[in-house]
């Protein structure tokens, strides 16, 4: 099926996308590598647009403040209007940042060029109104920030590798997996965490190794049941909760994944690979691999979805945005089509439904 022709609705940003994060009222949030943001409701429709000032690496969402990282700040925003609350600078770059029991926790690092790695980084909380309540500085940089029920970890780079278990205040309980390699991802769901090492060992947080990849763990997704891990080399393997392989695909560097929505009682897996600054998206059955749809775009920067939606942010400005109902809808026509004549009419049609809902 063609990926392009099912969206729900297409946006551009107007700027390089950096950010995506869909919520599940239907609201799409996209920030670009220049500090715009664009809040859009379910239907498409612009809410408001601020500017922050710099790169959008991540977002905290609740029903008080939006909290961006943009360059080397924290910035709280109205979620209603857009309009700025506060603004606070970290040390180095801020990497990323969440709710935390009604507090953000934040992440910063400095990086030496001189030395091509990271010197320096830090851990922050502050209280919803900007300010800092602790900072643990550390010479890891850490990494993922995970979520297990209320409670945080933090997965370390070198020197000490290995995980933190957070706590109301420094100093953190650390945990070192059997293989002493840096964590460079992780994802959480289903009660239980994942690590990914640089090694290729993905571990739980019990310090279990589950699988041992082909190359560094670069990205991880949980599935609704096993997980997904690929390598900085675009070698994806999915695999079941005890680590067997199940099926795996190779090819160009993978740039984005997320486990989607549910479609024709399929639960769907979001592959996005990138070539120089040409990219190529693809949607998979989960649980075997099989190819349901694809498209070539520019390169995917951003995936999130939700049980109902997915949304893709592009380097060229592009924000993508699928609805499962709509998606389910085509597929089936799709299988259906597939040995009945070509209706031309109504193919046209749907064609100009299709356009003017992209360019709402």
């Amino acid at each position: 099926m063609d990926l392009r022709g099912a969206t729900w609705m297409v946006r551009s940003l107007g700027e390089s996308v950096s950010m995506v994060n869909v919520m599940e009222n239907g609201d799409v949030f996209a920030g670009g590598w220049d500090g715009h943001l664009i809040r859009w409701d379910e239907e498409g429709t612009i809410l408001w647009t601020a500017q922050t000032g710099n790169r959008i690496s991540a977002i905290a969402v609740s029903d008080q403040t939006i909290v961006v990282t943009s360059g080397l700040h924290l910035v709280a925003l109205d979620p209603h209007t857009g309009e700025q609350h506060w603004k606070v600078a970290l040390e180095g770059s801020a990497d990323d940042v969440r709710w935390w029991d009604g507090s953000i926790l934040a992440v910063s690092s400095v990086y030496d060029i001189e030395h091509n790695d990271f010197i320096e980084s830090a851990l922050w909380k502050f209280d919803a109104n900007g300010e800092c309540l602790w900072v643990e500085r550390m010479d890891e940089r850490p990494w993922s920030v995970l979520e297990l029920g209320k409670q945080r970890y933090a997965g370390l780079g070198r020197p000490r590798c290995g995980w933190l278990t957070l706590s109301d205040s420094p100093p953190f309980e650390h945990h070192l997996p059997p293989t002493s390699f840096p964590v460079m991802s992780g994802v959480s769901g289903r009660e239980r965490l994942l690590f990914g090492q640089t090694d290729g060992s993905v571990v739980d947080h019990k310090a279990t190794v589950l699988s041992t990849e082909s190359g560094a763990v670069e990205h991880l997704s949980m599935l609704s049941q096993g997980f997904a891990a690929s390598t900085d080399a675009g070698h994806l393997s999915v695999r079941n909760d005890d680590g067997t392989l199940q099926w795996e695909s190779k090819g160009d560097p993978i740039s984005a994944q997320d486990s989607g929505f549910i479609a024709e009682e399929r639960s769907l897996f979001w592959v996005a690979r990138a070539s120089e600054l040409n990219g190529h998206l693809s949607v998979h059955d989960s649980s075997d691999g099989s190819l349901l749809a694809s498209t070539s775009l520019s390169r995917v920067r951003s995936i999130s979805s939700t049980s109902t939606r997915t949304a893709v942010g592009c380097d060229d400005g592009e924000v993508l945005v699928w609805d499962s109902a709509l998606f389910a809808r085509r597929l089936n026509q799709e299988s259906n089509s597939s040995n009945e004549p070509v209706d031309d009419r109504k193919a046209a049609l749907q064609a100009k439904l299709l356009a003017l809902r992209q360019s709402k």
